[in-house]
């Protein structure tokens, strides 16, 4: 009978002992490396596939302060992505295709997804006190969520080069240390802003390339506001005559000015439009991540000032008449000169714009890489000495 026992336990532990050798493979954590290594110990994770979200809890990223993953393909990118960085403060999704993120982190300082296609970003509903910056650009993504107002604690928030339709400032009222609000170069028709509204420390403010017609409240809900970029937009004259009022008495800085409206008028580098003027269907231009893509002015917009080369005079027919010939030919000499002059000026000033957009280009490639270089090294002394 102890030999019948004997022999079914030992049957029993060979089972479970297959079945542990089986499970081995697929249960070990698919530990993820990094492709390269910067001098500063940002970790660099290229080329990446996760398509699994069976996986998700099986995953071990490197241990590195910042992480940049760059072409990766992940789909979705999850909490349990974000459980997996817990030594991670500044995290970057560059380029590849994430389309969908849920954010849940207590040890993030900084997330940046910048052309990823994503078109879901979702926030677990609990309150962050370590996020400072959050940078969403060069995706189609329509919305934000609610939730963004669990993000307490962030000072730049980046929603440019988007496709946001419709943004609630009332959801940023929870973020008491927010400096930098950019939203330029979306599809906003609609800002809702309650008159209650205050963000009472933001300084910068880039609203520019949109379609708005207005802003309820503004600047009065800026109170701290240095600065505003608001060109290229479907603004109302009466908005415009308004905002200029309250930014000249405000002494706010504005950036960036338009010289020319296709359909509208200029008032103050502003093109605005009344209720009996067609509004533009879209940017004359559009900045994508600093790029420039130039349209060129037609010459049937010149042709408005100057419609088009004089006729030939005809021939005098009395000493009169070849006085008033000789007058209208020296005019006739006169607008040509103006009008070859003009088209000179144009061509030069086409040629100035695209050298000076290019150079800025450079420029701010340039300080982007330096800025962050020098925020990196600081925050990993930071992070040294705690």
């Amino acid at each position: 009978m102890a030999t019948i026992k004997t022999s079914a336990m030992m049957r029993s532990f060979t089972c479970i002992t297959l079945l542990a050798i089986i499970c081995l493979p697929s249960c070990s954590a698919n530990i993820i490396v990094c492709t390269k290594l910067h001098r500063n110990a940002t970790c660099f994770i290229e080329g990446l596939s996760l398509q699994s979200s069976s996986d998700d809890l099986a995953i071990a990223f490197p241990s590195s302060s910042q992480i940049i993953m760059e072409s990766c393909e992940i789909i979705p990118f999850t909490t349990h992505h974000f459980d997996a960085l817990p030594d991670t403060a500044f995290l970057t999704l560059k380029n590849g295709l994430i389309p969908a993120v849920t954010f849940r982190s207590q040890s993030l300082h900084s997330l940046r997804i910048d052309n990823t296609g994503l078109r879901e970003f979702a926030i677990v509903p609990q309150e962050n006190r370590n996020l400072n910056t959050l940078i969403i650009t060069g995706n189609p993504l329509y919305a934000i969520p609610p939730n963004i107002r669990h993000l307490v604690a962030l000072s730049i928030l980046d929603l440019s080069n988007n496709q946001l339709e419709s943004v609630n400032l009332n959801w940023f009222r929870t973020m008491d240390n927010l400096l930098a609000l950019d939203l330029s170069s979306n599809r906003i028709v609609h800002l809702d802003v309650l008159p209650t509204l205050l963000l009472q420390r933001v300084k910068n403010f880039w609203i520019n390339h949109n379609r708005l017609r207005g802003i309820a409240f503004f600047p009065a809900f800026l109170p701290a506001l240095q600065r505003v970029r608001l060109v290229e937009n479907s603004w109302s004259c009466d908005w415009v005559a308004a905002a200029r009022r309250s930014i000249w008495t405000a002494s706010i800085e504005v950036h960036g000015a338009e010289t020319a409206c296709l359909a509208g008028t200029l008032n103050g580098g502003l093109c605005c439009y009344t209720a009996d003027q067609p509004e533009p269907h879209g940017a004359r231009y559009e900045i994508v991540s600093v790029t420039f893509d130039r349209q060129e002015a037609s010459h049937e917009q010149l042709s408005e000032e100057f419609p088009s080369r004089p006729e030939p005079l005809r021939e005098a027919e009395g000493p009169e008449e070849e006085t008033q010939f000789a007058q209208l030919r020296r005019s006739y000499e006169v607008l040509g000169q103006k009008y070859r002059r003009v088209i000179e000026e144009k061509e030069l000033l086409e040629k100035r714009f695209t050298n000076t957009v290019r150079e800025l280009e450079r420029t701010v490639r340039r300080l982007t890489a330096e800025l962050g270089e020098a925020q990196n090294v600081i925050s990993w002394n930071v992070l040294r000495g705690n």
